[in-house]
């Protein structure tokens, strides 16, 4: 669980990824898939003591978590966090402002249908924007890139739409969103903010028994040897999807 509330911290990419939902006061904000609420803690920083925030997450300890860090925060009256029992959002028609998904629609059975609860839940003008890479063009320096790609195909089963990235934009116009805007977004890692997606598909590599874990433990050793010798690069470009109701 640490390891994501790592990967789930505010930085400077968060700023570069979110930009285009244009998070201002007064507004009212889903956050689909909040993980452990650290970007619902900004976005209720950001809307103010007039604006609102739901988090949503099919996940009880990041709920739990999500409401611990709210209320570090000191901002648990601005934000509710939801537990998912389904793929209907508990949220009533047309009462939101901005719908926002990081890494999360990579996960769930229809993504047709989750923008469909999006555009249902906003408000006319209201905008869905959704944040997701493409596994297959991830890289990772010093992994050869046939090897990376080896993990990345073990690792797929975690993943119902592991290209989610290049096909989002279809999805949000196959909803019914007939203003879609799209940005490819890639800034480079070499100080190791990209650690814990490393380490997360490698997990999952080994969880599906399909590659020698030595082989895997190795491979983690690289880079964390390159990290050390200041060699280490790695790239995950970030489809950024802004759908208009």
């Amino acid at each position: 669980m640490e390891r994501y509330e790592r990967m789930y911290q505010w930085t400077a990419a968060s700023e570069a990824f979110y930009a285009p939902a244009e998070i201002a006061e007064g507004q009212v904000i889903a956050d689909f898939g909040c993980g452990p609420g650290h970007a619902a803690v900004e976005f209720a920083k950001r809307v103010g003591p007039r604006g609102y925030v739901h988090g949503l997450d099919i996940n009880a300890e990041f709920v739990t978590r999500a409401k611990a860090n709210a209320k570090k925060a000191g901002l648990s009256e601005r934000i509710t966090f939801h537990l998912l029992q389904d793929s209907r959002l508990p949220l009533p028609d047309a009462g939101l402002d901005r719908v926002v998904a990081r890494n999360t629609i990579i996960y769930v059975e229809d993504p047709v249908f989750t923008y469909r609860e999006f555009r249902r839940v906003l408000r006319p003008g209201g905008l869905a924007h959704a944040i997701e890479g493409d596994w297959n063009l991830t890289a990772v320096e010093p992994i050869p890139t046939a090897e990376w790609r080896e993990v990345i195909r073990a690792a797929s089963w975690a993943w119902r739409r592991p290209e989610i990235g290049r096909k989002l934009y279809g999805i949000a116009r196959r909803a019914g969103f007939a203003e879609v805007s799209l940005q490819v977004v890639t800034i480079p890692d070499t100080n190791g903010r990209l650690r814990g997606m490393i380490q997360s598909v490698v997990a999952y590599a080994r969880q599906s028994g399909k590659l020698d874990g030595e082989k895997l433990d190795a491979m983690l050793e690289r880079v964390n040897r390159a990290m050390e010798e200041g060699s280490y690069l790695a790239i995950s470009p970030q489809f950024l999807v802004t759908a208009r109701t």
